[in-house]
């Protein structure tokens, strides 16, 4: 781990050199983005720094804001322009995890070479990782193509094994026994994984050390800073779009038979949520895969409204700088509390997504927040829904002409 003098310097570690001094840094995190990106770069007077310019993709790196780890993973790409006055230098990168989302389980192909599934290689052995307050969950040691009576955590590690990425379940509850699970031909990673989470309404994302985690919204606590207009909110927007919303969400699947249970009791399960806040009928009807039943069709009904409702109340803030009073950065995933008199919010919301950025008139944080109850699995709570009142739209076209 190197040490920086400076709390707020950018800086990134590759085969133990560390490289600083960049001009300009955006750097992405949020909890629907399973892979976080950084772009940074540097402007030289021609014919510019060769330091620089010895980076290149597929290397190895960490990225610090200055002692905190931030990003984990790889150089995805590092273009070069130039003209006659100067060079400009660019390295972007992106998580560990990255790899989840671009290539395929060799489960459904081939058996990883050179290794067992599960073993780590020791590329990565000189990178700190994170104090473990949660224990990685340990991959099998065999190659499977099909899991029988496997938590989805533990196939999710078996998934992740062959790409030396961890897997850390903050998930107490997260122990239903599968079936059975089999990973398609040709499917990616991720692509797996939601197919195994779709029904636990989970929030699957990264960490600083490129390991996969699934957790619950709010996971990473309480933010110690408001965010209020007139003190440390720069600028603020929310678009209140309300067109991905709809006035009855109808999920249907069906599930295995048996001697007790068959036909339509079985090739019929529905949920229903209704959202009152939609005042003309509006249909979202979604198929649920693999096997289903009442309830939890019911329950991915229920997500769905939830999650759309919050949705269509995203707000963006910007703070100047990146760490809050308390010295923390500011995190995806916390809870913050926000009074903006311009947008009509005073309430405790979710960090959907944080970009750190720097550039000639310094360095901002975008906090772009939601509805913390947008991604609860148990419900969302809508005060006004049960006076039998419809939130902030028209109940009719009663004063139409």
């Amino acid at each position: 781990m190197k040490e920086s003098a400076n709390l707020n310097e950018v800086s990134i570690l590759v085969d133990g050199q560390v490289y600083k001094g960049w001009k300009s840094a955006r750097i992405e995190c949020g909890i629907e983005q399973i892979s976080r990106a950084f772009a940074l770069s540097v402007t030289d007077d021609f014919p510019g720094n060769e330091s620089f310019r010895r980076l290149r993709p597929g290397q190895e790196v960490q990225l610090f804001i200055g002692n905190d780890v931030v990003c984990t993973g790889y150089i995805t790409s590092t273009p070069i322009r130039y003209d006659a006055k100067s060079v400009s230098v660019q390295v972007q990168g992106k998580s560990k995890t990255v790899d989840l989302v671009d290539c395929c389980s060799p489960w459904a192909a081939i058996a990883p070479s050179g290794k067992a599934a599960g073993q780590k290689s020791d590329s990565w052995q000189d990178v700190k990782g994170v104090k473990e307050t949660v224990k990685p969950v340990q991959p099998a040691k065999t190659v499977n193509k099909s899991w029988h009576n496997q938590t989805a955590k533990q196939i999710i590690a078996d998934l992740c094994a062959p790409y030396d990425i961890k897997v850390v379940c903050e998930v107490k509850d997260l122990n239903a026994k599968l079936v059975n699970f089999t990973v398609n031909p040709g499917e990616k990673v991720f692509e797996s994984i939601n197919r195994l989470l779709t029904k636990e309404n989970l929030i699957v994302t990264d960490n600083a050390y490129g390991d996969l985690v699934i957790t619950e919204p709010g996971f990473a606590g309480k933010c110690t800073d408001f965010l209020e207009v007139g003190k440390n909110i720069l600028s603020g927007s929310a678009n209140f779009d309300f067109s991905q919303r709809y006035s009855k969400y109808v999920v249907l699947g069906q599930h295995k038979g048996s001697d007790l249970e068959f036909g339509k009791k079985v090739c019929q399960d529905q949920g229903i949520s209704e959202d009152r806040g939609v005042p003309r009928h509006r249909l979202f009807v979604l198929k649920d895969t693999g096997q289903s039943s009442n309830a939890i069709a019911s329950n991915r009904a229920e997500f769905e409204n939830n999650l759309r409702r919050a949705k269509c109340k995203i707000s963006s803030h910007r703070a100047q700088g990146w760490r809050q009073l308390s010295g923390d950065l500011w995190r995806m995933n916390s809870e913050v509390v926000i009074e903006d008199n311009i947008l009509m919010m005073k309430e405790s919301q979710l960090v959907y997504k944080v970009t750190y950025s720097l550039d000639s008139s310094g360095s901002f944080t975008d906090i772009e927040s939601l509805p913390k109850d947008g991604y609860s699995r148990k419900g969302y709570s809508n005060k006004t829904a049960t006076n039998g009142k419809k939130d902030s739209l028209k109940d009719s076209w009663k004063d139409v002409k």
